[in-house]
């Protein structure tokens, strides 16, 4: 049975080893089809893997913000035709925050194998140093661009966390986290639990989770670093 793989990638420079478990090497070395965020990135990423096919020998179908797709099924072909093939996104885990999810469900109706491969996940990385309730949360993705829809919506989520104590996970395009940030400040109450995750997994991690009230009081600057947020009681 042909299998698609779901392969994580880095999500910085860190040293490349402490992130990338040997075993996926191993799976990686055996595929010649790749569907990818990035034609250059991918490249790049496999040839830090040690992957030894040649380029020229291998398909890769990218598939990104910028794809025009009339049917995900064709991105599965070397799988119909019974190869395995690799899925993987610009940086971290495939298909969550990812287009990647919409080639996964083809797969999955058409009969084809799907194994995720263990590696770094922001969202996962960046609750797990929290210290918010890591037992209910849930993940909202991009909120609106506009403030007044942007608010609104952080409002319906606070108020879910404060009912249920359900941690709420954003995250946002990096040269708009400080409105976002400044949106929460707005309109989470003083006691909200505010934690904020940037560069995760590289040498300029940072990690700070505490109240509405004393992030008011200091002096932050998220602005174009990857960033996870989240708030929780």
């Amino acid at each position: 049975m042909p299998t698609l793989y779901l392969i994580p990638t880095p999500l910085g420079e860190r040293d490349f080893t402490a992130l990338f478990p040997k075993f996926n090497g191993e799976i990686i070395n055996t595929i010649d089809a790749f569907v990818v965020e990035n034609l250059r990135e991918a490249r790049r990423f496999l040839k830090k893997t040690g992957y030894e096919k040649d380029f020229d020998n291998v398909d890769f179908q990218e598939l990104n913000e910028h794809t025009k797709v009339i049917n995900f099924k064709d991105f599965l072909k070397p799988a119909l035709e019974g190869r395995d093939m690799g899925l993987l996104s610009d940086a971290g885990t495939p298909c969550v925050a990812d287009p990647g999810g919409k080639v996964v469900a083809e797969a999955h109706q058409l009969g084809i194998k799907v194994v995720p491969l263990v590696g770094p996940n922001s969202i996962i990385l960046s609750l797990m140093a929290s210290g918010l309730n890591g037992q209910n949360f849930a993940f909202n993705g991009y909120l609106p661009v506009e403030q007044d829809k942007r608010e609104r919506q952080l409002a319906f989520c606070e108020s879910l966390m404060l009912k249920n104590g359900q941690t709420q996970i954003f995250i946002e395009t990096p040269y708009r986290n400080n409105h976002l940030m400044d949106s929460i400040m707005k309109v989470c109450q003083p006691s909200t639990r505010v934690c904020v995750a940037v560069d995760v997994a590289t040498d300029t991690e940072e990690i700070r989770t505490q109240t509405v009230a004393k992030w008011r009081k200091t002096t932050f600057n998220f602005h174009k670093r990857p960033a996870i947020f989240m708030i929780g009681r």
